[in-house]
């Protein structure tokens, strides 16, 4: 009997992605601008999280 192992896959070590979650990736993108993260106000993290979760 032959048995396999499960190998874990680091999925931040990813290049590509499903596409429901490239397209909130790029959506997110958008928003940051390319700013450092701590250029990026408190508030407006959290509006950019919470659009993640409301339904179109």
């Amino acid at each position: 009997m032959r048995r396999t192992t499960k190998k874990e896959i680091n999925l931040n070590k990813l290049k590509t992605g499903c596409s429901p979650c490239m397209s909130e990736a790029k959506k997110m993108e958008q928003k940051i601008s390319h700013r450092k993260v701590s250029e990026i106000k408190i508030e407006e993290v959290k509006a950019i999280i919470s659009s993640m979760f409301k339904k179109n």
